[in-house]
């Protein structure tokens, strides 16, 4: 239950410190230290394992793919919180570099990827957060209203969280092609969140459809091994 509150906690606060026009620069600063923190005690204290764990064992294609998303996301978190520190104007403002345009697109860029990667990462562990939610629930997996509800859901998730990447203008975020934020424009905090959980939900759902056919071939060559 501590893991799980921590992680929802965790997503929760990385959606509103991607856009700080709802919430005061200091906010922003105090939330994304504290997000930093969460991922921190995250990596330190209940992925422990993983690192002790890695190169041994047999590395499959699924395995190999974890390894590189994780281990991206670590550099581009390491990135978020050095970049933050040099564009500083309240909790670490001696160390301020504000006036420095890369320094600034280097924390958009990093912060952008950690976004994206640990959507992935849910992605990757998402049969496990979905079966300890159908046995909290007590539905079975193999019930037609539950395949019916959670694919449609799926679904609309992805098209959606597409039509939301665009709209929001993620891939230009990522390459380093957007503009600064029209301040003139009023934001929907209702709307950003709901469009910044859809784009999450579908990097979720394609990265969790994708390791099941991956699991399903790897089964398959087993079996055809062992026949």
């Amino acid at each position: 239950m501590i893991r799980n509150a921590l992680n929802l906690v965790m997503v929760l606060c990385l959606i509103v410190v991607m856009d700080y026009r709802f919430i005061t620069n200091t906010i922003h600063e105090m939330l994304g230290l504290f997000t930093l923190l969460l991922l921190i005690i995250h990596n330190t204290l209940l992925k422990r394992q993983w690192y002790t764990a890695i190169g041994k064992g047999k590395m499959d294609l699924l395995r190999i793919l974890k390894t590189i998303t994780n281990s991206l996301l670590l550099v581009m978190i390491v990135l978020v919180a050095v970049t933050g520190l040099l564009i500083s104007q309240t909790v670490f403002s001696s160390f301020s570099l504000s006036g420095n345009l890369l320094t600034h697109e280097l924390h958009i860029l990093s912060a952008y990827f950690s976004f994206i990667l640990i959507s992935i990462h849910l992605g990757f562990h998402w049969n496990v957060l979905s079966g300890k939610l159908r046995h909290w629930l007590r539905i079975e997996r193999t019930d037609f209203g539950y395949i019916l509800l959670s694919r449609t859901a799926s679904l609309l998730t992805i098209g959606y969280g597409i039509y939301a990447s665009f709209t929001r203008q993620i891939g230009s975020k990522l390459l380093l092609k957007h503009g600064f934020i029209d301040w003139s424009a009023e934001p929907s905090l209702v709307g950003f969140i709901f469009d910044y959980m859809s784009i999450m939900g579908c990097y979720i759902a394609i990265t969790y459809y994708l390791t099941q056919r991956l699991q399903k071939l790897n089964h398959k060559k087993i079996h055809m091994v062992e026949t």
